[in-house]
């Protein structure tokens, strides 16, 4: 009992597979799934966006018209719940995954970098909205809302028909391309 025991940690080194090489067993179903999880969320994505569009829309033609907009308040919340990690698995399929296995040209990815950039901006131009305050937000409040609101449904429409037409039909070519 008076023996002292020591305990050696080994260290394991991932083999790290080469950008040309075959893709570990594992990482092709993992990608798929991904990429099969992304559709479906950018399909939510738009249903979500196509609500908020038309309430915004509908704000900005009249901005003390209550019923529209809490619609268009109950779209951004919804859509807001979902955005940020969203973009988080885009951000790491798309860019660093992408960009990794050379899926995605500079280009392109210089261009979601922006489109990124240009929806964290729009969403910080939003200021906290909520129903609860409906009756403390001026016309004026409210038609700046419906104005930033439909910024940010283009912008987010352009996203989803970008990933859907190219982004991720390009992961799955690299992902099979073997």
């Amino acid at each position: 009992m008076g023996e002292k025991t020591t305990m050696e940690a080994t260290e394991i080194t991932p083999q790290m597979v080469s950008c040309g090489g075959p893709l570990p067993e594992l990482e092709i179903p993992m990608i798929n799934t991904m990429v099969n999880c992304l559709t479906i969320e950018h399909r939510r994505l738009d249903e979500l966006n196509m609500r908020l569009a038309y309430a915004a829309t509908g704000l900005a033609g009249d901005p003390g018209a209550a019923t529209t907009y809490q619609c268009a308040i109950e779209a951004w919340d919804e859509i807001q719940r979902r955005l940020w990690s969203h973009l988080q698995i885009e951000d790491q399929l798309v860019l660093t995954w992408g960009r990794a296995h050379q899926a995605i040209s500079d280009e392109m990815i210089d261009s979601l970098v922006a489109e990124h950039k240009k929806i964290r901006e729009l969403v910080g131009a939003l200021p906290a909205w909520s129903t609860d305050l409906e009756s403390e937000r001026s016309p004026e409040d409210r038609a700046k809302l419906a104005h930033n609101l439909l910024a940010l449904a283009q912008t987010l429409d352009s996203h989803v028909e970008r990933h859907e037409a190219e982004i991720l039909p390009a992961i799955l070519r690299a992902l099979f391309r073997q």
